[in-house]
């Protein structure tokens, strides 16, 4: 897709964007790739608050995979509103998009909050078998 510019942005901006948020997931979400000016993009896309700060931000999204998971199902499935000479939703549309035609990323991080569940409660069953029986 060929992205338009906005009266701030360039399409190589765009771009540049498009790239980072396709690796950033593709890593896993790793801290050291949310710097402060994908941070500032991304608060502000997706129907996305700043949560205060970057760090904020991070927490509440990226800091468990039951977190990730609701991130990747909210720029799946948010409605894209916007004119791209003014906005980024061409850039939203795009990686809406691909999140679609890459479901095993959002299964990675189901089974991982999966996986972290089960294991806890595994854990849980064994000290009360160990203090009631």
């Amino acid at each position: 897709m060929t992205y338009t510019a906005t009266k701030w942005n360039t399409v190589e901006d765009k771009e540049k964007f498009t790239k980072h948020f396709k690796q950033f997931v593709e890593k896993g979400f790793p801290k050291s790739m949310f710097h402060k000016e994908f941070y500032n993009r991304m608060s502000i896309m997706r129907g996305h608050i700043a949560h205060y700060n970057q760090m904020g931000f991070f927490s509440t999204w990226f800091s468990t995979a039951e977190q990730r998971a609701k991130f990747l199902r909210l720029w799946i499935h948010t409605p894209i509103y916007g004119n791209p000479t003014y906005t980024w939703s061409d850039v939203e549309e795009v990686l809406c998009t691909w999140l679609q035609e890459h479901p095993e990323y959002l299964e990675r991080e189901r089974s991982a909050h999966v996986y972290r569940v089960e294991s806890l409660e595994k854990a849980e069953l064994v000290r009360l078998k160990a203090k009631y029986e």
